[in-house]
């Protein structure tokens, strides 16, 4: 009785104090600074915003910011990128999680939701370019399709 009465079942993304959160779809973005890129993206059920970024090179050294917009308690999203070093995301409703991956090779590299999070779970996915180390590949991020 006390642990019901207790429980925050709503988190609110106006909390959110992490330095990278992006509070918004409208907010998500890539920036490179150097041989770093940041990616400010946002996740709700069931999609990732961006979903198709493409300039990230071999070398590169990339930070996913990922904020969790859904703000009930029982909706956490996964976050991985295949091939990556370390482990996965787990981001609770609300809250921002960093993921650092250093790309090594050039292709597509898929990234997608590990934990399951709703009826379209599977379709929360998206995917990186990834070009060559010396390319000159400008920084484009979309959600859905190119326009």
């Amino acid at each position: 009785e006390v642990l019901v009465k207790n429980s925050i079942k709503f988190f609110k993304l106006e909390d959110n104090q992490h330095p990278y959160a992006t509070k918004s779809e409208k907010d998500t973005r890539v920036e490179r600074k150097g041989n770093e890129v940041h990616i400010y993206m946002t996740t709700i059920r069931s999609h990732f915003s961006p979903d198709n970024i493409e300039g990230i090179k071999v070398g590169d050294v990339v930070y996913w910011h990922v904020t969790n917009l859904e703000q009930d308690w029982d909706v956490p999203h996964g976050f991985a990128v295949k091939g990556n070093n370390n482990a996965e995301l787990l981001v609770m409703p609300g809250e921002t999680s960093t993921l650092k991956w250093e790309p090594k090779e050039a292709g597509v590299v898929p990234f997608y939701c590990t934990d399951f999070c709703s009826a379209l779970h599977q379709e929360m996915q998206g995917y990186v370019r990834v070009s060559e180390k010396n390319a000159n590949v400008p920084l484009l991020f979309s959600l859905g399709e190119q326009k």
